[in-house]
């Protein structure tokens, strides 16, 4: 960006949200990384995008543009090539014919040379707009607009290719390099990673083999493929990830990367043995995601305190608790990389790795060669990190070792499958570990579900039912309390283009969160049940999931359908 590094520093300064030592230690960590200054106060969650965009356009005496918050309409995408537009970071997304101006949003408005090639190819006076990266990166999508046209048609073609042709069907391996066949699997991948899809499910039935996705954390039929196919299909998908086609009766794992044009995409395979035949799943893990802040994931101002509360301990136990696909792994990268600082050594060892992070040393685990998550953690403590990530606490001995690991120095961040958080003392006592090493070493657990948010393009309010009303009210007062108000008012997404006429677009996570205090703390060493444990806990000040859930709806973020869907009793 064409900002000297003394005006960057003046204005953010003068802003008082960035001290002078924030923007030195920046400033270093930039020189060491590449990165510009701006990019690495982001990355330490100093400041935000927006916050940065609305100061520099301030500088610039441009206009900022939040285009993540705007439906850009199709024609002005298609005046600039796709590219032009994503090589230089700019957007037309509004103009006057009548005045002959356009409106360009750009990550750098004081890049004249851009502004007068789109100038002259428009035959138009740019007006140039301040926009963040990732709201550029937003509308690139519209790019991809009629993708499910061009995947039905590629999967459609590639079907009669692959039933019509002379190939041997009896030869998977060739099969499985068999132009057709990779272009359904490339698509259905490339699809896939569009519609913003978490998983990909690809399962033989009687007569057909079904694809669905899961999006916005529910499955969702796309497409069906004739299942003449499936074999090989389910070879393609084998070969790229590194399995062995002629073993179908032994669930395999593996992993390959997608190469897309604009980022690389790491695919977690599960092949297992079915009735009809072989179902893969395929878990889509961005890698080079950023970590969401606390306030982005959900977390409401009260439950972000006690949190950064907990990770200001050097020793001790922070647990994340709830289902498979609730988010756990997510917040807990948002942690460590709250965490990861150069004067301090991060250790993790994970089932898989699903985010690669500088600076953290990852372990995988791989039973095969001998590292689990118990004896992994074992020679991780003879490498005296400062911080461990254990990716799950599963079985006694691991619960031993992470305890007595919190106990002597280190600070110790893992996940439970636990249905709330309450729940989480007597499942680690389960699993072996002693009430007095708990009650001493395990600061916070965290119980999380994942919700989706109401599209905000079509979100619109009413006034609850009776029948709606009671059902609130029900829920509450199985969470303890007596007099249970409803929200007056709450909201719904009607459906559109944006969400694809579902009513959501995007999660938020629901959080309910227990500080181990002295009285938890007692109850713990006294081996009490999780529902004394919560009683107290809710005496001093824990708020349930579907209470927190509701405070969002009241905010019109989410549903009350959802709320009761992900947390209802």
């Amino acid at each position: 960006m064409h900002i000297s590094e003394q005006d960057l520093k003046k204005v953010l300064l003068e802003s008082g949200i960035v001290s002078e030592k924030q923007f030195d230690e920046a400033k270093l960590e930039s020189s060491h990384s590449g990165a510009d200054i701006g990019r690495v106060l982001l990355g330490k969650n100093i400041i935000t995008e927006q916050f940065l965009s609305e100061i520099l356009a301030e500088f610039f005496d441009v206009e900022a543009v939040n285009l993540s918050k705007m439906r850009v309409d199709r024609k002005f995408l298609d005046l600039l090539p796709e590219s032009f537009s994503k090589s230089k970071g700019v957007v037309v997304f509004d103009l006057d014919e009548e005045k002959k101006t356009a409106k360009l949003a750009m990550e750098d408005p004081a890049d004249l040379e851009t502004i007068g090639i789109v100038a002259s190819k428009l035959n138009m006076d740019v007006v140039p707009c301040l926009a963040t990266h990732s709201g550029i990166k937003s509308v690139f999508k519209e790019f991809k607009k009629d993708i499910r046209t061009e995947f039905s048609n590629i999967i459609e073609t590639s079907i009669k290719g692959a039933l019509s042709s002379g190939a041997d069907k009896d030869n998977l391996a060739k099969m499985a390099e068999f132009v057709p066949i990779v272009k359904i699997v490339d698509s259905i991948v490339e699809y896939a990673v569009v519609a913003g899809a978490s998983d990909i499910h690809i399962e033989r039935g009687e007569e057909e083999v079904l694809v669905r996705y899961r999006i916005d954390g529910v499955l969702k039929d796309i497409t069906t493929l004739p299942k003449e196919l499936h074999d090989a299909l389910i070879a393609r998908v084998k070969i790229l990830s590194a399995l062995q086609i002629d073993i179908r009766h032994t669930p395999q794992d593996g992993r390959f990367r997608f190469d897309m044009e604009e980022e690389k995409v790491d695919i977690r395979v599960s092949v297992m043995p079915t009735f009809y035949g072989e179902k893969v799943v395929m878990r889509i893990l961005k890698g080079a995601a950023t970590p969401l802040s606390f306030a982005d994931l959900g977390m409401s101002a009260d439950v972000v305190k006690k949190v950064e509360r907990s990770l200001k301990r050097t020793f001790g136990m922070l647990l994340i608790t709830g289902p498979t696909g609730s988010g756990k792994t997510t917040t807990l990268y948002s942690m460590l990389h709250i965490l990861n600082t150069p004067n301090v050594s991060i250790a993790t060892i994970e089932d898989p790795i699903e985010y690669d992070v500088q600076r953290i040393n990852q372990t995988q685990v791989n039973a095969k060669a001998g590292i689990t998550f118990a004896n992994g953690l074992r020679s991780l403590m003879r490498q005296n990190p400062d911080i461990i990530m254990v990716g799950e606490i599963r079985d006694n001995e691991t619960v031993e070792i992470a305890l007595n690991a919190s106990m002597t120095g280190h600070l110790v961040l893992s996940t439970l499958h636990t249905n709330d958080a309450p729940t989480a003392v007597p499942r680690l006592i389960d699993m072996g570990g002693e009430p007095f090493l708990i009650a001493s070493t395990v600061s916070i657990v965290i119980a999380q579900r994942l919700a989706r948010k109401i599209c905000s393009h079509c979100i619109s309010s009413f006034a609850p039912s009776e029948e709606l009303k009671k059902s609130i009210e029900s829920q509450l007062l199985i969470r303890g309390q007596k007099n249970p108000v409803v929200p007056k008012e709450v909201y719904i997404g009607k459906g559109c283009n944006l969400c694809n006429f579902t009513g959501y677009h995007g999660q938020i996570g629901i959080y309910e969160v227990m500080e181990i205090t002295p009285k938890i703390k007692e109850l713990i060493n006294g081996k009490v049940s999780a529902d004394v444990v919560r009683n107290v806990a809710r005496e001093e000040g824990m708020v349930s999931m579907f209470e927190d859930g509701l405070l969002k709806v009241e905010r019109g973020v989410t549903t009350v359908e959802e709320i009761m869907r992900v947390t209802a009793e």
